[in-house]
């Protein structure tokens, strides 16, 4: 089927451009329950299905969810569900929802085989992402920043959590928050971040100017994201400790180094621990509060209760997991919440906690471990290939530990152009492609 794309398909780039801001920027576009680009991609994935079973990356990821869902539907027979209304719709019911997210998973693996192909078929593929990054920088930024400086300056208004662009994160105070097209100012801020961290990786490469990187971080800060904040830390942690291992090549400086980030990471471990008692115990008094069947979405979903929740839920189940999108239909259990209240489940609780510790919770140590070493496995490949490895690998893992879910298609259009990064390198020792010795579609690498 995938001569039926053919090369006409790669022939305009303007459409890539177009298809990946639609991907990468509206995450919450949903058509019955999907985003507008889950079903784009599920459209295309029997054209890309050959394709992405010739790289051993996206296999493994296939197989593994696969396992995943199967291991759900079994362990589903020993699991407590606790569904307390009858709004809940079908597809949310146990089994239904893992089933859902396997194929939403299916989605991404396809967007990635879809961005690997494309830039192998293109006549300039780093050019390609040069102008990807443009857009989301310079056209989608500006038209951001438009919108929260008219809210800034009065000349627009809004009193509502849900709209769009921007909102007012105090629902009456003007407080205003920039979110684009996602659900609020973090998951925005945090995005914008994990640009931030590509356009750092391929600064060189691509040649770009420090705008890219000034615009990235006006909108994290206008988006008041904490996430964001923390991943540009981040990267300022990676540039300090390669810069360190430069300046301090002698042994003995290394082990004073050494001790000195152990220090430092045991000093930062117990004041997280005393934060989360703290954080526990005002979590409690406040929950004494409500009245039976007072629901404050704000206090009662997201962290806030998962910082109650998921330690209970780890504790009984670290060993196989509670199964594959089963938080919302097993939060309500009282060995789990607390003294946390109970929601309705078709309130669709999630922990807000990020990608890699949504899995250790759904899918068990065993399955986690096996998860862990996928991106290890990932990360060696861009240690051996790649210029940079650092940054990238922080861009590839840093938003799924700080908040993002593993469902957001930006961290697999990373894993796209590292598949196409690591054959194009390989192949050609950094020279660009030219339509000589363009790479076909049966280059598409088998890492």
């Amino acid at each position: 089927m995938t001569k039926l794309l053919g090369p006409v398909f790669y022939r305009s780039e303007l459409w890539i451009v177009l298809l990946c801001t639609v991907c990468l920027q509206l995450p919450d576009l949903k058509i019955a329950g999907l985003q507008l680009a889950e079903i784009i991609m599920l459209a295309l994935f029997p054209f890309f299905l050959k394709k992405n079973l010739k790289s051993k990356t996206t296999i493994y990821f296939i197989l593994y969810y696969v396992a995943f869902f199967l291991k759900t539907l079994i362990f589903n027979y020993f699991t407590d569900f606790y569904i307390n209304d009858q709004e809940l719709t079908f597809i949310k019911h146990p089994g239904f929802i893992s089933l859902a997210r396997l194929i939403e998973m299916f989605a991404c693996v396809t967007f990635c085989g879809f961005i690997a192909s494309v830039f192998s078929n293109a006549k300039d593929p780093y050019n390609l992402l040069k102008t990807v990054l443009f857009v989301q920088m310079f056209i989608m930024g500006t038209i951001f920043i438009s919108v929260y400086l008219l809210y800034a300056a009065r000349l627009l208004s809004t009193t509502d959590y849900e709209n769009l662009i921007v909102y007012d994160a105090s629902q009456g105070d003007g407080i205003y928050r920039l979110k684009g097209f996602f659900v609020e100012g973090g998951p925005f801020g945090l995005f914008y971040a994990f640009l931030f961290t590509i356009c750092i990786a391929f600064y060189k490469k691509l040649n770009l100017t420090p705008w890219y990187l000034v615009i990235s971080l006006l909108l994290i800060i206008l988006a008041q994201s904490k996430a964001g904040y923390m991943l540009v830390l981040l990267n300022a942690g990676v540039f300090l400790i390669t810069k360190v291992n430069a300046l301090f090549k002698n042994l003995g400086a290394k082990i004073v180094l050494s001790i000195l980030i152990i220090a430092a990471l045991t000093a930062g471990t117990i004041s997280v621990f005393k934060i989360y008692i703290n954080s526990l115990s005002e979590i409690e008094q406040r929950a004494a509060f409500f009245g039976p069947g007072e629901i404050d979405p704000n206090f009662m979903m997201g962290r806030i209760s998962a910082t109650v929740i998921v330690p209970n839920m780890l504790k009984s189940n670290v060993v196989k997991g509670i199964g594959w999108g089963n938080y919302p239909l097993t939060r309500n259990n009282p060995a789990y919440r607390d003294f946390m209240p109970e929601i309705p489940v078709s309130m669709w609780d999630a922990t807000g906690f990020g990608g890699i510790t949504d899995m250790l919770i759904e899918a068990g140590l065993v399955f986690f471990l096996i998860y862990i070493i996928l991106y290890i496995r990932i990360s060696k490949l861009i240690r051996q290939n790649l210029q940079q490895p650092n940054y990238l690998i922080l861009a590839l893992v840093g938003p799924l530990l700080l908040g993002v879910s593993i469902y957001f298609f930006y961290t697999w259009f990373l894993l796209g152009v590292l598949l196409f990064s690591f054959q194009y390198n390989n192949a050609d020792s950094y020279q660009l492609v030219t339509s000589a010795n363009k790479l076909s579609e049966d280059d598409f690498p088998a890492l």
